[in-house]
Parts: structure tokens; C-alpha cells; sequence
């Protein structure tokens, strides 16, 4: 009998030894994904710090791409403004004079939707 009590106690011995070192497993584990974790978490930061700072590096060069493309874009309708006003001042006696021949000079002309019976 003291066979079977130094079995069973050799059995229980390795069956706490067997737990011991599957808590340990899983414990490292555990300890591994967290690691991991952080260390994507700190990688994301980085990332994203690195893009902001490239975004802010690009907005200040460009910043003044804009405001010399607006001006541009102002002075080049100031100056189309200017040659419309001067043609319209140059055709305005031509303009005046037809629509005074057209309402003393009217021209009796059968409209093409009339019916002609």
C-alpha cells in the first residue's frame, strides 16, 4: 500500500508541477500581448505624430500658393471687367442708334408662326 501512496503522491506532485507551468505559459503570454499592445500603441502614436508633422510642413508651403493664385485669379477678372466695360462703352452710341431706327423705321414683316390664309 505504501506503493500506491507514494504513486499517488508522485502523481500529484507532477499534476502540480504540470499546473505551475501552465499558469507560467499563460502568465508569459498574457505578459506578451500586453507588450504587444503597448508597443503597437506607441508605434500608432509615432505614426500619427510623424503624418501631422509632414501635413504641417506641407500646409506652410502651400499657404502661399493660395493667396498668389487668388490675386492672380482677381486681377485677371479686373482686368477682363475693364476690356468688357470699354467694348460697351465704344458699341453704346452704335446701340442707341439701332434701337432708334428700329422704333422709327418700322418694318411690317409676317412672323414665320402665322398662319397664312
Amino acid at each position: 500500500m505504501s506503493q500506491s501512496t507514494n504513486g499517488i503522491a508522485t502523481l500529484l506532485q507532477a499534476e502540480r508541477e504540470a499546473h505551475d507551468i501552465v499558469s507560467k505559459a499563460r502568465k508569459y503570454r498574457q505578459d506578451k500581448l500586453k507588450q504587444a499592445k503597448a508597443d503597437a500603441a506607441t508605434e500608432i502614436n509615432n505614426y500619427k505624430l510623424q503624418k501631422d508633422n509632414e501635413l504641417k510642413q506641407f500646409e506652410s508651403q502651400n499657404e502661399g500658393g493660395v493667396d498668389s493664385l487668388e490675386k492672380e485669379a482677381s486681377s485677371k477678372v479686373q482686368t477682363e471687367l475693364d476690356e468688357i466695360k470699354e467694348i460697351a462703352f465704344q458699341k453704346k452710341q452704335d446701340v442707341i442708334n439701332l434701337l432708334i431706327e428700329a422704333v422709327t423705321k418700322p418694318s411690317a414683316e409676317v412672323h414665320v408662326n402665322a398662319a397664312i390664309a
